[in-house]
């Protein structure tokens, strides 16, 4: 294997995460697909990675290397996010939702008997799931890490800062950045200095869509239960916005369906697949790679 395709599937890169999306991004297939923005990389079996609310496909900078390794990985942005174009007023929950499984549809070449792997985070988790119910037999594996879908979480109180709205001044949207990163996303604030703070304002920067009108309403349970595919559920054992707690969500996904396979990682926040990629990226390719017949 050369240089450039260890770093490419590379867990841990010896760069900062924002080189690693641009290093992704520069070697990506880039194409649309019923007008959303899709990267690509690797050969093989479909993959297909929804990212979670007020994000983009680089909420997987840390996990298509080495998923790539065994699949073709599609990472779309969804509408209202990253390049993808803007959700149409009156669109709805559920017209936004069937857009993202006509998707899949295509990236998966459903209609001459393809089918593809599916792994959602968060918001994308909820949308994941609610495709897979769409699309049936055309997912071949639904992987879920810490999704949504079980409704308002009444009573979680999560703290954050207010975003200064004179953003001239960087070092306090770093320290504010930070700080809600820690509250929400991983389990204690990077420092200010921290690579991950550009790439999660970056995508701050593009976030058009309010994912809550999808990702609270209760659907997890009865998507996962019209879903034919085998199903992962993960979660990081710090997780805050699981509510009222991880292992309450994971018992009531369980009740909804007795098949499913959950693990909790230790050591991890809500972005589980960012802070603890080793373990991840080994659940996520054990399971997804079950099934299928090698060449």
């Amino acid at each position: 294997m050369d240089k450039a395709r260890e770093q490419l599937v590379a867990a841990d890169w010896p760069v900062s995460v924002t080189e690693a999306a641009a290093l992704l991004d520069r070697r990506s297939r880039r194409s649309w697909h019923r007008g959303l923005a899709v990267r690509s990389w690797g050969e093989g079996p479909s993959v297909l990675l929804v990212h979670g609310g007020v994000g983009s496909w680089s909420h997987w900078v840390r996990n298509v290397g080495p998923l790539a390794e065994h699949f073709t990985v599609h990472a779309l942005d969804l509408p209202g996010f990253g390049d993808s174009p803007d959700a149409p007023p009156g669109l709805g929950p559920d017209g936004y939702l069937d857009w993202v499984a006509e998707t899949a549809k295509d990236l998966a070449l459903c209609s001459t008997g393809g089918s593809t792997g599916l792994i959602g985070f968060s918001f994308g988790g909820v949308v994941a799931a609610a495709v897979a119910g769409r699309i049936g037999a055309c997912v071949r594996r639904l992987s879920l890490i810490g999704p949504g879908g079980f409704g308002e979480p009444v009573g979680r109180s999560i703290p954050v800062r207010k975003r200064p709205s004179d953003r001239s001044d960087l070092q306090l949207m770093r320290e504010v950045t930070a700080y809600n990163l820690g509250q929400w996303m991983l389990s204690a604030p990077p420092a200010t200095d921290d690579a991950v703070i550009d790439l999660h304002m970056a995508n701050v920067e593009r976030a058009r869509f309010d994912s809550r009108t999808v990702g609270w309403r209760p659907t997890l349970l009865s998507d996962l239960q019209r879903a034919t595919a085998p199903v992962q559920v993960l979660w990081g054992d710090s997780d805050r916005l699981a509510h009222p707690s991880v292992e309450a969500r994971r018992a009531m996904c369980l009740a909804a369906r007795a098949d499913i396979e959950t693990a909790v990682v230790p050591g991890c926040g809500h972005w589980s697949q960012y802070m603890c990629a080793g373990p991840i990226n080994r659940l996520l390719l054990d399971f997804q790679a079950r099934g299928i017949s090698p060449d």
